[in-house]
């Protein structure tokens, strides 16, 4: 699963203190960590070059391959799929509820999110958000 999600530690919050300074860490670098963005976007009013780049889950991985075989399979085949999908999301509800009462889970909001925005100034960093 790992090959198709590469870079899928771009939201892990201890990854990425660990990998990016704000400062420090270049465009070219965060390209070669996590590959191109989802999005791009750059501030023309900024006189300090000021641009951001977002990285979504959903747009990557094995996340990005579902949303294109929905388009070339059959409908019957695509509900199969969602309902499959469906039975996966309540399966890790569970998981996760277990985890919870057990006391062995870590908040998710803490440790990780699906979307990553890292702000920049002249092509470096200037600080991340991870949601």
């Amino acid at each position: 699963m790992n090959s198709l999600n590469s870079g899928a530690n771009k939201y892990d919050i201890a990854y990425l203190k660990q990998k990016i300074t704000p400062g420090k860490t270049t465009k070219n670098q965060i390209n070669q960590m996590f590959g191109a963005p989802s999005s791009e976007e750059l501030n023309s009013t900024s006189t300090s070059n000021e641009s951001n780049w977002t990285y979504e889950k959903s747009e990557e991985g094995l996340d990005k391959y579902m949303k294109l075989a929905h388009k070339y399979v059959s409908t019957e085949t695509s509900l199969k799929m969602y309902d499959t999908s469906a039975q996966l999301s309540k399966a890790q509800g569970v998981a996760n509820d277990v985890t919870s009462v057990t006391g062995n889970k870590k908040p998710q909001s803490q440790s990780q999110g699906s979307t990553l925005i890292i702000y920049f100034i002249d092509d470096v960093v200037k600080y991340y958000r991870v949601y």
